[in-house]
């Protein structure tokens, strides 16, 4: 037994979202190594912290700070993408949870309507099951 699908933007979004941390992984793990071999060099970490540290910091930091600032953008990334992809299977679980319950209660209301077809009514003087024998 099928259930009809419902919610079509919600299974848009959560795929979408889905779909956007992927992007946002892939363009993380490109900045970070962008960064890295950037800052190599020296010239973008100290653009990036010219006036909050000293120029002798920023000589003895010179390959490794690259590598640290390499590092905290990779790792930021992975947390948008960490939120992202799991707002979107949050979404698709929702979803389905939904299409769960809406199937076990069609499930369950054909097993009810086939259980009062099937037996017959007892009358009201009787006590006991169908099965007991009546006396008096």
């Amino acid at each position: 037994m099928s259930v009809p699908k419902r919610f079509g933007v919600l299974r848009v979004m959560g795929t979408l979202l889905k779909v956007i941390a992927w992007i946002v992984l892939i363009l993380t793990i490109l900045g970070a190594i962008g960064v890295i071999f950037s800052s190599m060099s020296g010239d973008l970490l100290t653009s990036l912290l010219g006036n909050a540290l000293t120029p002798d910091l920023l000589t003895t930091l010179g390959p490794a700070g690259g590598i640290l600032a390499g590092v905290a953008v990779l790792v930021g990334g992975l947390i948008y993408f960490l939120i992202l992809y799991a707002s979107g299977e949050s979404i698709h679980l929702q979803l389905a949870l939904e299409e769960n319950t809406r199937l076990t209660a069609a499930l369950l209301l054909r097993m009810h309507q086939e259980s009062h077809q099937t037996e017959p009514r007892a009358a009201y003087g009787t006590a006991g099951f169908a099965s007991d024998p009546f006396e008096r």
